[in-house]
């Protein structure tokens, strides 16, 4: 595969965005999306007679480590988490200690629970919907192109949670149906560089292809005066 430096920028710039108040939010994205398979979850709580009980289990598994970093990060108001990568099958886990794991679950449930509702019916927190965004991009990445967002929601729920949070900062999302599960995607550049200002992994003074839209400075200025999405034309 070609190595996309533009790309990998985005990334780390996302993986890195400050923690804010949506933190939670965020965490309970990733281990709704992430979620340890049952054969993993079963080996981590009864282990195979003979081995000794492990003393952190597994909320987020992936084979991303700047997800796995940014979560353990999220998480930090809860539990101490740590991230590990285990030799046998090679993804990199979020774990948090056994004595806490089932309240850091619960909470990461009640999360989900809330956001799914909150974005059933306005108003919608415009700082919500963008940090759900950011971890769905962290998650399953920028493109194929560059000026494009397309993510793999996997199911039909979740894609009307991201189409719902996008629509009330005023994006125009698609929803492609494709094998797997539907896919959610931002078609226009000047709201894929809005977005991406607002997530914190916007090129400072980049402009839209084409000058049809707004850029991520311009973006940035329209959310700080009030206007709840990108200027189109």
């Amino acid at each position: 595969m070609t190595p996309d430096p533009a790309g990998a920028a985005i990334r780390r710039r996302l993986a890195d965005a400050p923690v804010g108040r949506h933190a939670l939010l965020e965490a309970a994205f990733a281990g709704h999306r992430l979620r340890p398979g049952p054969a993993v979850q079963a080996a981590s709580v009864c282990p195979p007679p003979g081995s000794a009980q492990p003393r952190h289990l597994p909320v987020v598994a992936t084979d991303r480590e700047d997800v796995a970093a940014r979560v353990a990060r999220l998480l930090s108001g809860l539990a101490w988490a740590i991230v590990t990568r285990p030799d046998r099958d090679g993804l990199v886990r979020v774990e948090v200690p056994r004595a806490v794991y089932h309240r850091v679950a619960r909470a990461l449930s009640g999360a989900w629970r809330d956001a799914r509702h909150a974005f059933e019916r306005p108003p919608v927190d415009p700082g919500a919907a963008v940090a759900l965004w950011r971890m769905a991009m962290l998650v399953d990445g920028i493109g194929p192109q560059r000026d494009m967002v397309y993510l793999r929601a996997g199911t039909p729920a979740l894609a009307e949670v991201l189409v719902s949070a996008a629509e009330a900062v005023g994006l125009a999302p698609v929803v492609e149906h494709v094998r797997g599960g539907p896919a959610v995607v931002l078609c226009h550049p000047g709201e894929v560089h809005w977005l991406l200002a607002q997530a914190g992994a916007g090129e400072p003074g980049a402009g839209v292809a084409g000058g049809a839209r707004a850029g991520a400075g311009e973006a940035a200025r329209l959310w700080a005066t009030g206007v709840s999405g990108p200027a189109r034309a």
